[in-house]
């Protein structure tokens, strides 16, 4: 009765496995839209904050081309650590010095893993086998065996992978008539392969063999090795991520409806999310919080010490915003016009302030910004922005200001 029983098991789970495989259809393909990486900038003059590369558009296609009815990809990219259930059904191959004409066995495993990203994992499982024995093959053997592996996989487990196990843990023979054989302690290793997922990404098959060697003491021998093979399902638990949907609006137009927000309604490269000034006319070169540059942009922050043409230190944040304008848009053309404070001769404060100019055009060079693109021109202390009686107002005048041409 009991070998009918895990013969039946067994077969039925091949029959469901048959079953679930005719059902697999292809899952929708994961996409991973391109995060806005736009950071603001420290000390920005104004609402100036930093530049922000353009997210990715809606793209325009040639209407001759046909369209894709699908978006292609891998569902399962980034997923690595995995639980799963199995269940398998076994054949097996019994030491024969067991018992006089015990030659074959059946049975069933029930396991639970996990996998980890670095193809290491682990398994718990337990196994029953009812081993035959008498002339009629009614079996009078059963061996119970509750115990773990540790699993090394040669691949993501999401797809055609190899793997090795071993392991080991306690095993009880039920053993009649002769009453019961007793429990022990049991060790085994084996080697399998399981399939990529299918049905919707939620089964994949397993097949594996090994060998188990227990401890028990009858008579003179110390220990038997049994030999099984099994066939069965993985089921994995994870959650599949949303995907993009495909919208064909027209015959020439093909539009990616992206559900994380990446909206930018006025094109001016800044998500709507993050536009403080919504709406700016076409073509308008903004900030990076998608307000219009001013065509005079005050850099506050650039200043120099007394008599000198050097940048102090805490310079380089608002120059880092301007070498990200300029690079986000490579037509612009600007002056920078340098001042002093009202202390000293007209002649050499405007040496002074070119040489101050001049010192803010090199650093963008450096920076990577053609020369070509910029003019420095020294003003004196003319066009003073603070009084200067304090030595916090000569201190502002003595300043650049970036002077947008084009």
């Amino acid at each position: 009765m009991r070998s009918s029983l895990a013969l039946s098991v067994a077969a039925a789970g091949l029959i469901f496995t048959g079953s679930v495989r005719a059902q697999d259809t292809p899952a929708p393909a994961d996409s991973n839209p391109p995060a806005d990486t736009a950071a603001p900038a420290e000390a920005a003059p104004a609402a100036d904050t930093g530049a922000t590369p353009p997210p990715v558009m809606p793209a325009q296609v040639d209407a001759s081309a046909p369209p894709s009815p699908t978006v292609t990809g891998d569902p399962l990219a980034g997923i690595r650590d995995v639980d799963y259930f199995g269940i398998m059904g076994n054949g097996d191959r019994p030491d024969t010095r067991r018992y006089p004409g015990m030659h074959y066995g059946a049975g069933a495993t029930g396991l639970f893993g996990r996998h980890f990203g670095n193809g290491w994992g682990w398994e718990a499982n337990y196994t029953f086998s009812d081993l035959e024995t008498g002339p009629s093959g009614g079996g009078d053997y059963y061996i119970h065996n509750l115990g773990g592996d540790l699993v090394y996989s040669f691949g993501d487990r999401q797809h055609l992978t190899p793997f090795l196990l071993v392991g080991g843990g306690g095993e009880f023979d039920d053993v009649h008539p002769r009453g019961n054989g007793g429990g022990t302690g049991y060790v085994d290793g084996g080697l399998g392969l399981v399939t990529g997922t299918f049905w919707h990404n939620r089964i994949r098959l397993r097949g594996e063999v090994r060998a188990s060697h227990d401890f028990i003491s009858d008579g003179g021998q110390h220990g038997y090795t049994d030999y099984r093979a099994g066939l069965g399902i993985e089921i994995p638990f994870y959650e599949l991520k949303p995907v993009a949907a495909l919208v064909i609006h027209d015959e020439q137009t093909k539009v990616v409806e992206v559900p994380w927000g990446l909206r930018d309604d006025d094109g001016d490269g800044v998500v709507n999310e993050k536009d403080k000034c919504p709406n700016t006319p076409p073509n308008t070169r903004v900030d990076g919080d998608g307000c219009p540059i001013p065509k005079v942009v005050r850099l506050e922050g650039v200043t120099f010490e007394f008599n000198k043409a050097r940048l102090r230190p805490d310079a380089q944040t608002i120059l880092t915003w301007v070498v990200g304008i300029m690079q986000k848009y490579p037509d612009m053309q600007v002056e920078l016009a340098g001042y002093t404070d009202s202390i000293g001769g007209v002649a050499y404060n405007q040496k002074l302030s070119e040489r101050r100019a001049v010192a803010v055009k090199e650093y963008l060079v450096e920076k990577g910004i053609d020369a070509g693109r910029i003019q420095a021109k020294g003003y004196g202390k003319e066009n003073p922005v603070a009084s200067n009686d304090t030595d916090e107002g000569r201190e502002r005048n003595r300043r650049v200001e970036l002077h947008i041409l084009n």
